[in-house]
């Protein structure tokens, strides 16, 4: 398995308590506080995320990442196929790819940050 977690991705997350507060406070775990990684299966088209982690063999995680999906690299999600099938995805790079989906299950990734417009 091959995990990196890239510097400007902070994967911490706050303790909640069982009423879904931050610990401590009357804020909602979810406001404020950045998404969860999970499965590039669940990305929704035209979402931006970052891989997290590929939980594959060496191998194939290696062939992953010279295609523009190791850890650290940005995707775009296109399109999910019906029924199950495949998801297409943008490279950081401008590659495309369609992504079986027992293999987008095996990549962990996280959204992007939103990015403010200034002016």
């Amino acid at each position: 398995m091959v995990s990196s977690v890239p510097p400007q991705l902070d994967v911490t997350f706050p303790d909640v308590d069982s009423a879904g507060r931050v610990a401590g406070t009357d804020t909602p775990a979810h406001a404020g506080a950045a998404a969860p990684a999970g499965p590039l299966s669940e990305v929704r088209a035209g979402e931006r995320v970052i891989v997290v982690e590929v939980g594959l063999d060496a191998e194939l995680a290696g062939w992953l990442g010279a295609m523009g999906l190791g850890p650290g690299q940005t995707l775009t999600s296109i399109r999910r196929a019906a029924f199950g099938g495949p998801l297409h995805v943008r490279t950081g790079s401008g590659g495309e790819l369609a992504i079986n989906a027992s293999l987008a299950r095996s990549i962990l990734v996280a959204p992007l940050p939103s990015q403010r417009r200034v002016g």
